[in-house]
């Protein structure tokens, strides 16, 4: 048997990553989990091993060139290259424009898009190598419009929704397949503080399924950007 192809997410915690995670080593994929901290993923990385997976806690953060840096020699070391790229890792604040401070503002851009180049440029030298990979990158409805109180988080998905359709147009004639993910909706978690009903949310696994057939699609018919919402989402 051959080795393990490897697939990195980064923002990994209780509800969209730890299914991306889930779903990514039921596939048999050697996963590595970037978080800030090392705590749930350690959990995590338990639970799957437990069912014959494998996922290794790399402790990271995204917005920091030296933290990246060091994030995927670890991973280049400890499980090989990835083939997978997920950026999931995002701040969300919601402060009213005139109360929103200059550092909330930066570091909301800088943990969803400038955390999202950095990583790419860590997995994509390596892609071109092979000839083929596949970066997926998760959008909100921020990406696509605006919300009061929400400029901070608007801003930063816009963002990564441009810096994605750049590395599409520069990556996709190279074999890599770049694709956006526009996530309208709340993602349900049994934590929930909204008190939304869990018919109104997207599931975290069918999510998570959605962007394994990104993975698996053929290069001839590539999807770019997909919208996912439930069904009883407005829009």
């Amino acid at each position: 048997m051959g080795q393990k192809q490897v697939a990195v997410v980064a923002g990994v915690g209780p509800g969209l990553g730890a299914a991306l995670c889930r779903t990514l080593a039921r596939s048999g994929y050697a996963v590595a989990a970037l978080a800030r901290t090392e705590e749930f993923t350690q959990d995590l990385a338990q639970e799957l091993q437990r069912s014959g997976g494998s996922l290794l806690p790399v402790k990271c953060d995204v917005a920091d060139g030296a933290s990246v840096d060091a994030a995927f020699a670890r991973i280049s070391r400890d499980i090989g290259a990835a083939s997978v790229y997920i950026h999931n890792a995002s701040r969300l604040v919601a402060t009213p424009s005139l109360e929103l401070t200059s550092a909330d503002f930066s570091d909301a851009w800088r943990v969803t898009c400038l955390g999202a180049l950095l990583c790419a440029q860590k997995v994509i030298p390596g892609m071109l190598q092979e000839g083929r990979g596949t970066l997926l990158f998760t959008g909100a409805t921020g990406a696509l419009r605006g919300g009061a109180g929400f400029a901070a988080f608007a801003s930063a998905k816009f963002a990564l929704r441009g810096l994605t359709q750049s590395l599409a147009r520069e990556f996709g004639p190279r074999g890599i397949h770049v694709a956006h993910v526009v996530i309208d909706g709340l993602i349900w978690s049994g934590n929930m503080r909204r008190g939304v009903p869990e018919e109104k949310c997207l599931m975290p696994e069918a999510i998570a399924d959605c962007y394994l057939q990104l993975i698996g699609q053929d290069r001839s018919a590539w999807t770019q950007e997909l919208d996912l919402r439930p069904d009883v989402e407005k829009f």
